[in-house]
């Protein structure tokens, strides 16, 4: 395809929307009579007088003034009727026809931002190229009223225009798609243009055009403001368009605002003018984008403050500028984010060695929103806590979270926005890309944070489990229906797409692997592609660097990767007679299943292996392949005095068994081994165990190792691994054992790093000892808990007391501390304590003090204050806001004793939670993951079942999350029955020797 091409090339665009309009067309849909019509006619003629829908002479607690004509009246509001509305989702096909496509919007907006009246006026013309002879003109609406007898639909010629006859308007709700059927069939080859005027709404729902607010700490008024996110498919709540990735256009933007409000989006702004309509109103007119992807469009109407971050050597234009916005007294939250923004986008143009297209990014906290971070090009939008930091106030590891958030989306300008996935299917296509490549940003820019390393724990390892799973999904996976699209967005595509993405950076070199998506982006720039295109341009470079043997291919090894479900465990079985190795593989499940099933798949699987006679932990190109075989042999091995290790720093996205004699050489080397490979161990053995492919007594041998590590990798992934031990025993007679077990492994490095701050702290010094004090007061380290609720009352006492002077709050808790402090003396206090710590939340200016507040508030053992936090997620005056509703009921369904009332609350409010969240953002499907946590019985599964089973006909977007829960759970329930008598009784002979 032509990389310049302004719209995608027809064949491919075809080829993404396969759909047959004939039998779209005969689907039941939403009709609107004639008299219907005409009335809404006759309101749209009196509403759109001075274009603006408004009612209300006076609007309470307000700084803009109502808008009004020139005369002096007031602006009406038009509610008569909306063209969508709430139902049970068909998961079948929603795809639009592809006979026409679309070249240029442009878009005019006036998004009235007051109490009782968040609607939008607008109007768009949309310029169109026909491809197949048809009588309509189809694309997407969601929730927004088409003013009909406006429509119009002209046919552009050189020697003036022909307007089309428009015979009927189609609807269809749960396609949310929008007909004009035409009295004559368009021309291929034809240009046209549509014209719609309409009303839009700004909701409450965190997607489409939404609205949001903050209370002003001078005034105490609530401000308002409005924004979009329309990834993956609401911008077709905001404006009439061609929802889907592979409609590229170029985009030209018009916003009306108040004078004391700003406007921004995607490109900066052409000029400004003063809205004849309605006096104190400014209209905002945009540059034209480049072409790209209607999710990609932004814009935003509020009163944020802005930091200049911009750097004179970032990119080749002199007037590009790099800009953070936030709530005024926010702002100086921003420094760390306009430090680093521009020199990873400086890096990543030296990376992909292709310039930024625009000519300025800004990134946008805003105080609601629903992912933590949204990569619209040259709009970016952040939930606060994802962009702000506070050296005062906010954790290392949110220090860290806002790095790597601001590295991912500025990785997505390339992969993403640049060239854009065709369909959703390839979606990893984008996120898995953004993930790995921002890792190479942020380690660019905190060098001395050992990212590359981390990625091994925070994606590979993380994703590992829920991959695990029979309910797992290819990386590349076929969906078409809305709900469908919205259940990819999770950590296989984000972290598994990653993790194959570095695989291919080892197995193919560095420079090879770059050179090839260097090539990738220069072909495919402004346009779309699919995975195999990169797999086309990734072999060419690797045959021509001799990076490949002539006879592999790139999409050989990686359709294995991203077409089939699931990662396999290589085990190698050795003979250390003839000092040779068996090597196989078969997928790895959570819960074993009989080799005969799982060998029907394979992968091709780069191995490599070094050995203690000869250690060289830097050799990461394979040695060998398993060639999409089950086995192979490898020879020339040493001796049974010395051990073998494969999966050099995990660069493979597999795990490794071995023979019971390499697992004790292991062992006893476990010490002399880098903090990598013995995280890498530990994650590999008790999860093999978890699973039923290594006796317990082999993992829990190597974990008890631990009892003299100091480090982070090896404690992070072993503290991860035993999360499940932790769950399983927590209501059996074992759990003593257990505490009694964990808390003497974590003596030394709880010792070793001590319960305050200090000045020498490497970066993994504080997270390892964020990570250790966690554990050590949740297993009530006498100690842990003693500093814990001290810190945390004398907090308490200085806030209703006189504070000494020179004190500040930020001086009483360690940032750093603050996650262990609450949740430990919430945990061990009343309602007095809960209190202080709800009002703080309330008043904290800072996003993840006020996450750290709310995460605290559901470790309570008082089952009446967790059934009231509970109610209140579901409540838009209680204070929390419906982004952090789902972090709540997590909290709580984590808590041991909240367990039970949030599957509670989560099966009596169903339909109210369900109303409340809508379908976005996975909310409500994080609850389900949640509330599986320490289900193990084989009651708790039916009761499972039962809550899927009675709302089997309004899953929506949860439907996979309830498969996955309902695996995980039943493999708890086998668990329990086969593997927990052998635990118990590791536990009680290694109490017995050490304790007794």
């Amino acid at each position: 395809m032509n990389g310049r091409s302004e719209t995608p090339a027809t064949t491919a665009l075809q080829e993404a929307n396969c759909v047959d309009y004939s039998t779209r067309h005969s689907r039941k849909g939403y009709f609107i009579n004639r008299k219907s019509a005409a009335l809404m006619a006759v309101v749209y003629i009196i509403s759109l007088v001075v274009t603006g829908l408004l009612v209300f002479y006076c609007v309470p607690q307000s700084n803009c003034t109502t808008p009004q004509t020139e005369d002096g009246a007031p602006v009406p509001v038009n509610r008569s009727h909306h063209v969508t509305s709430i139902q049970p989702k068909i998961r079948s096909s929603n795809r639009l026809p592809n006979h026409i496509i679309p070249t240029h919007y442009r878009i005019q907006l006036v998004p009235f931002i007051l109490e009782d009246n968040f609607t939008t006026a607008g109007e768009v013309w949309i310029d169109l190229e026909c491809l197949e002879a048809a009588n309509n003109v189809t694309l997407n609406i969601n929730d927004i009223e088409v003013y009909e007898d406006a429509v119009q639909v002209t046919q552009l010629l050189q020697k003036g225009n022909l307007t089309i006859q428009v015979v009927d308007h189609l609807y269809n709700d749960v396609a949310q798609t929008y007909s004009v059927i035409l009295g004559q069939k368009l021309i291929p080859g034809e240009s046209y243009q549509l014209y719609i005027k309409f009303l839009g709404q700004i909701n409450d729902l965190l997607q489409g055009f939404y609205r949001s607010s903050y209370i002003d700490p001078d005034t105490g008024q609530k401000r308002w403001l409005a924004s979009t996110q329309f990834s993956p498919t609401d911008a077709r709540r905001a404006f009439p368009c061609f929802d889907e990735p592979a409609f590229k256009a170029h985009f030209t933007v018009s916003l009306a605002r108040p004078a004391n409000m700003t406007s921004l989006s995607n490109m900066p702004i052409n000029h400004t003018e003063p809205m004849s309509e309605i006096p104190g109103w400014m209209w905002d007119h945009y540059d034209e984008t480049v072409p790209m992807s209607t999710y990609l469009v932004a814009f935003i109407i509020s009163d944020l403050h802005s930091l200049d971050a911009t750097m004179e050597n970032l990119a080749t234009k002199n007037n590009f500028r790099f800009t953070v916005w936030s709530r005024k007294f926010a702002l100086p939250q921003t420094s760390y984010a306009a430090k680093i923004g521009p020199r990873i986008l400086h890096y990543l143009e030296t990376y992909f060695d292709i310039p930024f297209p625009l000519p300025k990014q800004d990134m946008v906290a805003l105080p609601d929103f629903g992912f933590s971070a949204m990569e619209n090009w040259g709009l970016i939008t952040f939930r606060e806590s994802a962009l702000l930091y506070d050296e005062t106030m906010s954790t290392e590891i949110n220090k860290e979270r806002v790095a790597e958030i601001v590295s991912h989306e500025l990785a997505h300008q390339w992969f993403g926005n640049l060239v854009t996935p065709l369909w959703w299917n390839d979606l990893w296509l984008k996120e898995g890309f953004a993930t790995f490549i921002g890792y190479q940003g942020l380690h660019h820019v905190e060098p001395t944070w050992r990212n590359k390393d981390q990625f091994i724990r925070d994606h590979l390892q993380e994703v590992f489990m829920l991959d695990a799973l029979e309910s797992s999904h290819p990386i590349s996976v076929p969906v078409e229906h809305t709900d469908q699209i919205r259940e990819i967005f999770d950590r296989v595509s984000y972290s598994k797409g990653a993790s194959v993405i570095r695989m291919m950076n080892y197995f193919l070199g560095e420079d090879t692997f770059k050179r090839g998506l260097t090539k990738y982006l220069e072909v495919h720039k402004y346009n779309n592609a699919r995975q195999d295109d990169l797999w086309q341009q990734l072999t060419f470079q690797a045959h021509q660097d001799g990076s490949l043997p002539s006879y592999m291919t790139v999409k050989e090894i990686m359709d294995t990767w991203t077409l089939q479900t699931g990662y396999p465990v290589v085990t190698v079985i050795r003979n250390y007679e003839n000092h040779t190795a068996n090597i196989s593989q078969e997928r790895f499940l959570l819960s074993y299943k009989d080799p005969e099933i799982m060998s029907k798949v394979t992968w091709w699987v780069p191995l490599t292996f070094t050995t203690q006679e000869r250690p060289d932990f830097n050799a990461t190109r394979p040695r060998l392949w398993l060639e999409n075989v089950q086995t192979t042999m490898v020879d020339e091995l040493p001796g049974d005095s010395s051990w073998v290790l494969f999966n050099i720093h995990e660069t493979g996205f597999y795990r490794v068994n071995y023979d019971h004699t390499n697992w004790r050489l292991l062992t006893e080397s476990f010490q002399n081994l880098s903090d990598v490979t013995r995280a890498q161990l530990l994650d590999d053995a008790l999860n093999l165990a978890l699973s039923g492919q290594l006796s317990y007594q082999i993992a829990l041998d190597l974990t008890s190792q631990l009892i003299t590590d100091v480090e982070y990798l090896p404690w992070s992934a072993a503290l991860t691994a035993l999360d499940h031990l932790d769950t399983m025993l927590a209501l059996t007679p074992a759990y003593g054992n257990f505490k009694k077990i964990v808390l003497g492994l974590l003596d030394k490095v709880y010792t070793n790093l001590e319960f305050e701050d200090r000045p020498q702290d490497s970066h993994l010094d504080l997270l390892n000892r964020a990570k250790v004090l966690s554990w050590a007061c949740r297993l009530d380290h006498h100690l842990c808990v003693w500093n814990a609720k001290n810190k945390y009352h004398q907090w308490m006492f200085q806030e209703m007391g006189p504070v000494a002077s020179g004190v500040k709050e930020t001086e009483k808790i360690s940032p750093n501390q603050k996650e262990v402090v609450y949740c430990t003396a919430i945990k061990h206090g009343g309602a007095d304590v809960w209190n202080f710590a709800w009002k703080k939340y309330l008043s904290s200016n800072v996003g993840s003090d006020r996450e750290h507040l709310l995460e605290a508030l559901g470790c309570t053992r008082e089952p009446w204050l967790l059934n009231r936090y509970l109610s209140w997620i579901t409540s838009n005056t209680s204070g929390i806001r419906k982004q952090d509703g789902p972090r709540v009921f997590v909290a709580v369904a984590n808590n041991v004793v909240g367990h039970s009332l949030a599957f509670n609350f989560l099966r009596d409010n169903w339909d109210v939670i369900q109303n409340y969240y809508g379908v976005a953002f996975s909310s409500i499907s994080r609850m389900v993951s949640a509330i599986a946590t320490y289900m193990n019985t084989p009651l708790q599964l039916s009761q499972l079942e039962k809550l899927r089973d009675e709302n089997a006909d309004q899953l929506g977007t949860t439907t996979q999350s309830f498969q996955q829960a309902i695996e995980i759970v039943h493999a708890n329930v086998e668990w329990m029955k086969n593997s927990y008598e052998a635990v118990n009784e590791w536990l009680e002979i290694y109490s017995k020797f050490h304790f007794q």
